[in-house]
């Protein structure tokens, strides 16, 4: 008889875990680099979709060309919006040798919780003077500044 309890019970429970709150947490990472003004004639992929979105506004030649670079875009899921939080990227530029550079963005207590997708953007003179990124980390950090969430590419090492 302890069989079925058992059995019930190794079904119901990874199903509750499953519905229980996670808590924040970053989702994925999305690079889209920019490396000309000129919009794709076809949309093969995101392409041409991506740069009309990147390109928007920009009236000049000289406004799009400030636009070139690499943007990230994180997706990340706040589940304490009335929490202070801090997203914060580290990275390391082609031309800037072994430095780790960072930015970061902060959210201050009582925002609009759930999906947050922010853009951390390396373009215009920043781009050209710096270089291209060649390894990242992201941190999402509590108001203590204690990480509760991170992610990396794949060259990020963890001497870093």
């Amino acid at each position: 008889m302890k069989f079925p309890a058992l059995l019930c019970a190794a079904v119901i429970m990874p199903v509750l875990f499953s519905c229980a709150e996670q808590g924040s947490r970053i989702e994925y990472v999305r690079e889209v680099p920019l490396k000309t003004t000129v919009v794709p004639a076809e949309d093969v992929g995101m392409h041409r979709s991506q740069a009309t979105y990147l390109l928007h506004g920009a009236v000049s030649q000289k406004e799009r060309l400030q636009r070139l670079g690499q943007y990230y875009f994180v997706t990340w899921n706040d589940a304490n919006p009335e929490q202070p939080a801090t997203l914060v990227m580290m990275y390391r530029q082609g031309k800037t040798g072994s430095t780790v550079l960072t930015k970061s963005i902060s959210y201050p207590a009582g925002r609009k919780g759930g999906t947050q997708t922010p853009v951390f953007k390396f373009t215009g003179d920043e781009a050209k003077e710096k270089g291209e990124i060649l390894a990242w980390k992201l941190l999402l950090k509590d108001h203590h500044g204690k990480t509760i969430s991170e992610s990396h590419s794949y060259l990020w090492g963890d001497d870093h």
